[in-house]
């Protein structure tokens, strides 16, 4: 009879499994790795990984949940330290800029749109893409509000229009990056010239425009 553990032990374990897999994936990416790469990096028996997941696109996905609440939390930590809002979108973006100076070799992203865009053609895949790219549109818009409720930003745009701008420069700022390098894509430079473009739609010195 297998000894019984408490919710926390369940969750450590199960975060020690996320944290192995992330770890697989970056090294070798979503389709190269397997199931036995990952159960050999957390270093526990088959019995105990299948407690948890069955596949290794659960472990994935279940990973992208656990980054998306570790964001969060930087996110809300950040805005509690820092004096602006706009500071703390300098810092999102000077973190994606670190990771993505790590390309190839030493972040998730290049997991992260093999998944997805090697998968566009299943179903499932691509409804759980559509989401994710909804909810970041309606998080960082989020961000943008606290920021004109605090008399900081006074864009010329919606927000929500203002997030699907910044997004589509992002990820295209992200894939040329993957695609050729940080180094030929101009990435540091790409991000600043974001930046700043996205500063003078937020602070146009126009009254608000409507959400």
């Amino acid at each position: 009879m297998s000894p019984r553990i408490s919710g926390q032990q369940k969750e450590e374990r199960r975060k020690k499994i996320l944290d192995a897999a992330k770890l697989v994936f970056i090294a070798k990416s979503y389709e190269a790795a397997t199931f036995k790469d990952i159960l050999d990096e957390t270093g526990m028996s088959r019995g105990w990984i299948y407690l948890y997941f069955q596949t290794k696109e659960e472990i994935f996905e279940a990973l992208l949940d656990q980054q998306d609440g570790e964001y969060e939390a930087y996110t809300a930590a950040l805005l509690s330290s820092h004096s602006g809002v706009w500071e703390v979108i300098r810092q999102l973006y000077a973190d994606q800029q670190a990771d993505l100076l790590q390309t190839p070799g030493g972040s998730f992203l290049p997991a992260f749109y093999e998944y997805f865009l090697g998968g566009s053609r299943d179903e499932r895949r691509r409804s759980l893409l559509l989401k994710r790219y909804e909810t970041g549109i309606a998080r960082f818009a989020a961000l943008l509000h606290i920021g004109v409720e605090r008399g900081e930003f006074s864009p010329l745009l919606p927000l929500a229009q203002l997030a699907r701008i910044t997004a589509s420069y992002q990820e295209g700022i992200m894939t040329h990056t993957l695609a050729v390098g940080p180094e030929l894509a101009h990435t540091e430079f790409q991000i600043k010239a974001l930046l700043e473009y996205l500063e003078q739609l937020l602070n146009p010195g126009h009254r608000p425009a409507e959400e």
